[in-house]
């Protein structure tokens, strides 16, 4: 019967929050742009966006730690069902003379970074797993640039991705090489079922620059959020530090190198 009402209980939350949504999206911006090539060695450099994520209250704290001690499994504060997330990105080629560059995109949920080069023991004789999403060529003529978007369906996989390889205990190129999209459960490693409602979402996007010219990189993350109150920040970046959710993901190491 206890079960049953809190079963009830997060319905009903649920629901609310699903006839709170707003199709209204906040851009988070970068803290600064990416470049290499300005010293005509640098050519590949990275970025970080964390998102300000509010602090959790007292009653949605006490209904995750229900939830996770009903599945016994962890519970993510930020859902990957709370924020639909894309990115919009744009690479100047400040050189004179034309260039190729590459964008790569990789990212952390609330307790997980992906770090490709964390799965590669010997670099002389193993190949890099690839990164969450990007790497395609791109062709840049001189002072020219070329913009792009990482859609929200790209990272609602991304999400999903890191959630394999790191719970899932799916290696790089297992999860990332095939569309996952609509997996609704996984096992993890405990061999616990981890339903979709508990997959947890990018928090923080990381970026990388890669290129053979004077170039920069200026991104922002798109939100849309779901959760009822909202999980972003009113003020974003300008918010007091003891009001946003303390994340801090450690990156991601394999137990055995694959």
């Amino acid at each position: 019967m206890a079960r049953f009402a809190m079963r009830a209980a997060l319905a009903a939350i649920a629901l609310a929050a699903g006839a709170a949504c707003t199709d209204d999206p906040v851009y988070v911006q970068a803290p600064m742009p990416i470049e290499v090539g300005a010293d005509g060695t640098t050519t590949t450099a990275t970025g970080s966006v964390m998102l300000p994520i509010r602090l959790e209250t007292t009653a949605e704290a006490e209904a995750r730690a229900a939830k996770a001690t009903e599945l016994g499994v962890m519970i993510p504060f930020v859902t990957r069902d709370d924020l639909e997330l894309s990115v919009e990105w744009t690479v100047k080629n400040l050189s004179d003379a034309p260039g190729v560059a590459r964008v790569q995109m990789n990212g952390a949920n609330e307790w997980f970074g992906y770090n490709p080069t964390a799965f590669v023991v010997d670099v002389e004789d193993e190949e890099q797993p690839p990164p969450l999403t990007g790497d395609v060529p791109i062709d840049i003529p001189a002072g020219e640039a070329r913009s792009g978007v990482y859609r929200e369906d790209t990272l609602a996989e991304a999400s999903l991705d890191l959630e394999l390889i790191t719970r899932g205990g799916f290696t790089p190129f297992a999860a990332l090489l095939d569309v996952q999209e609509d997996m609704d459960e996984m096992t993890d490693a405990a061999g616990m079922t981890v339903p979709g409602e508990a997959f947890a979402s990018l928090v923080r996007v990381d970026m990388i620059l890669i290129a053979d010219r004077h170039m920069v990189l200026e991104y922002s993350v798109r939100v849309r959020d779901r959760r009822d109150p909202g999980l972003l920040h009113e003020e974003l970046f300008a918010a007091p530090p003891e009001e946003l959710q303390p994340l801090a993901p450690a990156e991601f190491v394999p137990a055995v190198v694959p």
